[in-house]
This record gives C-alpha cells, structure tokens and sequence, in this order.
C-alpha cells in the first residue's frame, strides 16, 4: 500500500566555501548599515530589517560584492535543477536587505509578491545551545493532504501523530556560512530567537525576464525593462 508523495517545494541550499574568511566583512557592514538607517519603524518584537528602515539596495554596496556573486551564482545553479533555459531569460536582483535579529525578536509569515526567488545567506548565528536561534519556517497555504478544512488545525486535537503527510509546515535552522533559495511566493517566517546573541542574515528578492526572441512572447515572464515605456504623463490627466 505505497503513498506516493508528489509536487515537492524545491528548497535549495550551499554551506558556501569561503563563508568564514567574509563574515566580519559582512557582519560590521550590515552593523554599520542599521547604525546609520532610518529610526526604527517596526514594533520591538521584530527583528530590523533592512528594507523597512531605507537599507534595501545593499547589493550595490561594494562591502557585499562577494556574496552578490554567489547569490548569482547559485541562483543560476538552482534555475538548472528546475529545469529553466538560462539562455532564454535573464536574471536581477530587484532588492537586497540585512535583518538583524536580538533576543526575542522574530519576523512575521508573510511572502515576496514583487520578486520569483528569494534568498537568505546566514552571516552570525546562535551558537549551539537549549535555545532556540530562529528558524526559517515555509507555511504550507495549499495544505493538499488536509482532506477535512480545518483538521489539521492547531485549535483541534484530530491529529493523533505529526508525520510527512499531514505538516502544515517546515522548519530550517539557520547555520553560519549557508545560502538558501525558494520560491518567493512561498509564505514563510522566522521564529524567535531565543538566544542572547545576534542572529544576523542577508535577504536578495530576483526577479526573471525574458530575454532575446522569447522577450514580449510570454504572458508568465515579464518583458525586459528596455521594453517597457512609463507614462509620459505620470499617469494625470
């Protein structure tokens, strides 16, 4: 009585080489970088971020040119696995942004509705320890296993044994040194960080056009920016 288990979501991940030789780089620019932005925005049981306090185009910053390039490099690694021509489109980092996170702090479920994949590279992480540093957690919206609405809800008690079939959800431990990729339209969070120490990472948001002959033919990838014209009037009348 075999259950086949089909439409995997496609998490890729690289414990990067040189991750070691950078970090101070990273971590004392992204400290930098919160030092000088914007006054706080957000409710103290949220981690900074970046792109909410003007810090959001990092990959223009010269102090990250290393980790800009594995970002591209991988990303292209793992349009591969899934199959894309990377000779028909052509790839961008739209956003770029640190997320500084202290005891307690956590970010919310939320998804990147702008971007195709979204990447984290972890630069300082907890050590290890009975505490928890915050994990990345992918929230399943389809829930395709779920035969009853409802049943695997965390208000009812159904659900005799959490197992692969049933999850509502995934859970990643952030370790020092790794870049991650998935969809960006995969609703995701971070859980709390436990610790009394930093957790500090970086978020990309890419974006995929088209390019060449395919560029303008297809409804589901978008044109080349050189395509598109912007309101001459703004858009008033």
């Amino acid at each position: 009585m075999p259950i086949e288990t089909l439409f995997p979501l496609a998490i890729y991940y690289e414990d990067l080489p040189d991750a070691a030789k950078h970090q101070q780089t990273l971590l004392d620019a992204v400290l930098q970088l919160e030092q000088s932005g914007a006054e706080r925005r957000n409710y103290p049981e949220m981690a900074w971020t970046g792109d909410l306090h003007g810090v959001e185009q990092i990959h223009t910053n010269p102090d990250f040119a290393w980790i800009v390039g594995q970002v591209e490099q991988h990303t292209a690694n793992y349009l591969l696995e899934l199959g894309v021509d990377l000779n028909k489109v052509d790839l961008y980092i739209q956003r770029a942004w640190p997320i500084v996170s202290r005891t307690e702090q956590e970010v919310g479920a939320h998804c990147h509705n702008t971007a195709h994949i979204s990447a984290v590279y972890y630069i300082k992480v907890p050590a290890e320890g009975t505490y928890d540093p915050g994990r990345l957690v992918f929230i399943d919206e389809a829930r395709v296993n779920e035969v009853s609405p409802g049943l695997g809800s965390e208000n009812t008690d159904i659900i005799a044994e959490d197992n692969y079939l049933n999850q509502l959800q995934a859970a990643y431990l952030p370790i020092e040194g790794r870049l991650l990729m998935f969809p960006a339209k995969q609703r995701h969070a971070v859980t709390m960080n436990e610790t009394e120490e930093l957790r500090v990472s970086l978020s990309f948001d890419i974006v995929l056009t088209a390019n060449g002959a395919a560029s303008g033919a297809y409804e589901f990838l978008t044109p080349p920016p050189s395509q598109w014209q912007k309101f001459k009037s703004g858009g008033l009348s």
